[in-house]
């Protein structure tokens, strides 16, 4: 079944190229318009560019051919054959960039960028599908088909490729029931006059604010994708990308809710979708490309390398559980990185004028170490960047790090010492390299648990990283906490190693301690190579069991106890407990 599409239609989406003297009026149903919208400076950004109103309507269409195919679409028949023609034209949005030295959007810099790898459909009086193509990197596409037939051209929010490796990015409206956006020209009969149709997809900005359609976000969004798509096949990539939906609305907003009414908080990757803010004056993120780029590297995380993140808030200077430092300081370098650009940028605010930067090169942090986003991107950029030994700005070791099993099947939990292990293992040559990074950012150079860390972050309780569990029924003491922040900060989650020699049966128990005079809720979570086997969350107080059938191998066991994983929790909590694992049989 095909999607429904949410559709801009109107004239002037029909635009001749003044450059070819072509009588305008005569292409585009009689509109002295079209020279004005292909000949607007692209620092004009009041102007609408020739672009309608959104249609209230979605239109709905099935699907007649494949992208990329060629029905009646011989260039070369178009000069042998009188009775066929070649129609073709250029794809175009406004980007409005971020202000170089303060915040915000520079809508005075709007300009025009080329819509690359987009669907282009040509279309039927009766909106039947004639041919599927896809736009080049200038944006331009073409057709040849019947001379004299009413047809139009449509460019949907979509990048699809179909060859090795394959992918399928579109942006989807969640307030209007995850419908596709898509532009399209008029209906006008195909012949020379009309031969040349030209589709520009307007920011709807006017000088003041968005009193006209935001055409352009669904089309900029997808461009910052595409960015990344090019540097991870630059990298060696050639998996196909898992398909993708992209939600952005101009209803998306900074609350928590309902996500069909646009109630989304943040811009995040929720596993099957990114969804992006769109409220004027408050938050838009479609022309964030840092923004897009890191949920879109949260994406790539989860799709084709591995990631333990137990996601939630967090801000620059916060100790972080390992795995939450590990992705989002992966996140941030990565956009910095498929960009080039360190200075991560996020606008909002009244007229978008506001927002933040953080440059993610920077090596002087206040908060340093295994358990801060910030010391991860330093590294990670930092090394992007390195000369040394290698080439610069090649993210080809960082992708084949992350992409292999030594790191997707590693028995640790996913950490910044996890790839230092496996990039030491897989590119020995930058070992000295990396390892100075690390030391800079008062991370150790240890292994994948990162045995003898002595960087406790103000806690002793948080090391060892890992607690060996013996599995003779002898007590181990643990403590969560919630010193450093609830749910996803430091210590909140303890961790300890079972190195399992004999199958069988195991009775995991935790049993408060001494240290804590409160009622605390202990909940046991059982991991291998990051996958969870199993869990207890009973409300018991001050204890908790698990047994399960155990093979040979190594597990990870975390514990926290309930109340400190309370983000609404206002009390400091400390609650320790005695752990024990004993073979039942």
């Amino acid at each position: 079944m095909a999607l429904p599409i949410l559709s801009w239609s109107g004239r002037t989406l029909l635009v001749c190229v003044c450059t070819l003297l072509l009588a305008c009026g005569g292409g585009g149903g009689g509109s002295s318009g079209f020279m004005q919208a292909s000949s607007k400076p692209a620092s004009s950004a009041g102007s609408s560019m020739g672009l309608s109103d959104a249609s209230s309507s979605p239109i709905s269409s099935s699907i007649a051919s494949t992208p990329g195919s060629s029905i009646a679409s011989s260039s070369a028949a178009s000069s042998s054959l009188p009775d066929l023609i070649t129609l073709s034209g250029k794809v175009t949005y406004d980007f409005v960039p971020h202000n170089d030295n303060q915040f915000g959007l520079n809508y005075s810099a709007t300009k025009v960028s080329a819509g690359r790898g987009l669907v282009v459909e040509l279309l039927d009086s009766n909106n039947l599908i004639l041919a599927t193509t896809n736009s080049d990197n200038l944006g331009n596409y073409s057709f040849t088909f019947e001379n004299n037939k009413l047809v139009k051209v449509r460019v949907k929010a979509q990048l699809l490729r179909t060859q090795l490796p394959t992918w399928n990015f579109k942006v989807t409206d969640n307030t209007n029931g995850n419908i596709l956006y898509a532009m399209e020209g008029s209906l006008v009969a195909a012949s020379n006059a009309t031969a040349v149709r030209d589709l520009h997809a307007a920011s709807g900005w006017t000088g003041t604010g968005y009193t006209q359609t935001r055409v352009a976000a669904p089309f900029a969004i997808l461009d910052s994708v595409l960015l990344g798509v090019e540097k991870v096949m630059a990298a060696g990539n050639d998996i196909d990308f898992p398909s993708l939906e992209l939600r952005w609305s101009p209803k998306n907003k900074a609350a928590d809710g309902d996500l069909e009414l646009g109630e989304i908080g943040t811009s995040f990757y929720s596993g099957s979708a990114i969804y992006i803010l769109g409220d004027e004056n408050n938050d838009t993120d479609e022309y964030d490309r840092h923004v897009i780029l890191h949920e879109w590297g949260h994406y790539l995380e989860s799709d084709f390398s591995r990631s333990d993140s137990v996601g939630g808030d967090h801000v620059y200077g916060d100790k972080l559980d390992m795995r939450v430092a590990m992705s989002e300081g992966f996140a941030n370098a990565f956009s910095a990185m498929m960009l080039d650009d360190p200075n991560y940028r996020d606008a909002s605010g009244l007229q978008q004028a506001d927002g933040f930067t953080n440059n993610v090169s920077r090596k002087n942090h206040t908060v340093r170490g295994w358990y801060s986003e910030a010391s991860v991107q330093s590294v990670l950029y930092n090394f992007y960047t390195s000369n040394n030994g290698k080439a610069a700005r090649d993210f080809t070791d960082i992708f084949k790090t992350l992409n292999s099993t030594g790191y997707a099947n590693n028995t640790a939990m996913t950490s910044i010492y996890v790839f230092a292990d496996t990039l030491r293992n897989l590119v020995p040559t930058q070992i000295t390299n990396f390892n100075t990074l690390l030391l800079e950012q008062n991370i150790e150079t240890t292994d994948a648990f990162g045995v003898d860390e002595s960087n406790s972050g103000g806690y002793t309780g948080s090391l060892p990283i890992y607690k060996p569990l013996p599995l003779n029924n002898s007590p181990v003491n643990v403590c969560s906490t919630n010193r450093f922040g609830a749910y996803n900060k430091l210590a909140v989650a303890q961790f300890l190693l079972l190195e399992v020699a004999s199958s069988g049966t195991y009775q995991i128990s935790v049993q408060e301690g001494i240290d804590d005079s409160g009622d605390s809720d202990p909940d046991v979570y059982l991991y291998r190579r990051g996958n969870l086997l199993d869990f207890a969350e009973g409300t018991q107080i001050d204890q908790e069991s698990l047994s399960r059938f155990l093979s040979v191998g190594t597990y990870v066991l975390e514990i926290v106890d309930d109340r400190a994983m309370d983000v609404e929790n206002t009390d400091e909590i400390t609650a320790c407990f005695d752990v024990r694992a004993l073979r039942l049989n």
